[in-house]
């Protein structure tokens, strides 16, 4: 019962992420569903992953609240009785009438025995009515950032499918007007971190299409970014914007925490093909090597949502 209440307490009451119980559950559940992906079986699976990960935390709450309320009842045999013969109530009973009194006051089949049993009563009721309170205030964030998620990669997608597409972009337009299109992707990215650190389940929102994928939509900016801002003389003038994005998205995958995207025991990516590409390669190669952290948490999170860094490169192997 004390971690049901402290689990919601953290999850929907704080900003430091979710409950260790609702989070130990969908990350276990979300573990399952992308074993099965990568093995091929349902591989639609995945874009159920955020409905099932709200549900799944609302349910583990109601579990524990009723568990608990039925374990202080079971340990009080008098407390509970018949509503009509007035007899004490056996065992499942009293776990009945406390599982019932968590969503109402009962309907008279039995009633609380005694002052004690009826204050435990009312506290039954009181954090049943609570909890349900509190989940549906949860949701309607959650939902809104799912959305607010898949328009960020929407928006991003816009400039490009891959790293190579966005540096093309890039060298066509021009450092001003290429800059341009930049402004408002990093305070975007910024708050779309600061909501996955008070929504955890916002990890679990999949998308199929991979213009709408964040992660893959993330990472292809990076490395994009990466190459204009170290390759070129003619972008420096515009350097402090991209360092901006940049900053922006390594603030992101730190937020996501070691979980979802955790570079520890991580290969360093592949670089994106720049063939054609008039750069300067040993300075992108020296700063790719300084961002290597950066990059292995990008790729762990792009595995974690089931695509893998080919599709990031837009290369099959």
């Amino acid at each position: 019962m004390l971690a049901a209440a402290w689990d919601v307490f953290i999850t929907t009451l704080t900003l430091r992420g979710g409950g260790p119980v609702a989070s130990g559950a969908t990350r276990l559940a979300w573990n399952g569903l992308l074993a099965l992906h990568r093995r091929g079986h349902w591989l639609g699976l995945l874009s159920l992953g955020g409905g099932l990960a709200v549900a799944l935390s609302l349910g583990v709450w109601v579990i524990l609240l009723a568990v608990g309320w039925g374990m202080v009842f079971a340990g009080l045999p008098g407390a509970v009785v018949d509503g009509s013969s007035g007899a004490p109530a056996d065992l499942l009973s009293r776990l009945y009438f406390a599982g019932f009194n968590l969503f109402t006051l009962g309907v008279g089949d039995f009633r609380p025995s005694g002052t004690l049993a009826q204050a435990l009563t009312v506290a039954a009721s009181a954090s049943g009515l609570l909890g349900i309170t509190l989940a549906i205030t949860y949701l309607g964030p959650v939902v809104s950032g799912g959305v607010s998620r898949r328009a960020l990669a929407g928006e991003i997608s816009l400039l490009g499918q891959t790293p190579r597409e966005i540096i093309a972009a890039g060298l066509d337009q021009g450092a001003g007007p290429f800059a341009s299109r930049l402004q408002g992707l990093g305070p975007a990215i910024l708050e779309m971190a600061e909501k996955h650190l008070a929504y955890p389940v916002l990890d679990y929102f999949h998308s199929p299409d991979p213009r709408l994928a964040l992660p893959l939509r993330l990472a292809g900016l990076y490395e994009a970014l990466l190459v204009l801002a170290c390759g070129r003389d003619d972008h420096t003038k515009v350097v402090r914007d991209y360092q901006a994005v940049l900053e922006a998205i390594e603030i992101y995958v730190r937020r996501l925490g070691p979980h979802a995207a955790g570079g520890k025991g991580v290969a360093e990516p592949s670089a994106p093909d720049l063939d054609g590409l008039t750069v300067d390669h040993e300075r992108v190669r020296a700063g790719r090597n300084a961002a290597a952290p950066t990059r292995r948490r990008l790729r762990a999170m792009v595995e974690r949502d089931g695509w893998t860094w080919g599709d990031v490169t837009g290369d099959p192997r």
